[in-house]
C-alpha cells in the first residue's frame, strides 16, 4: 500500500512539473507577441507621437 501511495505522489509531482513548464513556455511566447504588437503600434504612430518643438521656451529678457 505504501508503494502505491509513493507512485501516486510521484505522478502528481511530475504532472505539476509538466503543467508548470507548459505555462512558462506559453508566457514567453505571449510576451514576445505582445512586444511585437506594441512595437508595430508605436511605429505606426511615430510622426504624431514625436512632434517637433516649434516654440521657444526661453525666458524673455524683459521678465525678471
Amino acid at each position: 500500500m505504501a508503494a502505491l501511495a509513493r507512485y501516486v505522489l510521484i505522478g502528481g509531482v511530475v504532472l505539476a512539473a509538466i503543467t508548470f513548464g507548459a505555462m512558462c513556455r506559453n508566457t514567453g511566447r505571449s510576451r514576445k507577441r505582445a512586444d511585437e504588437r506594441l512595437d508595430n503600434a508605436l511605429d505606426d504612430t511615430f510622426p504624431a507621437s514625436d512632434p517637433t518643438a516649434t516654440q521657444d521656451f526661453a525666458i524673455p529678457a524683459n521678465r525678471v
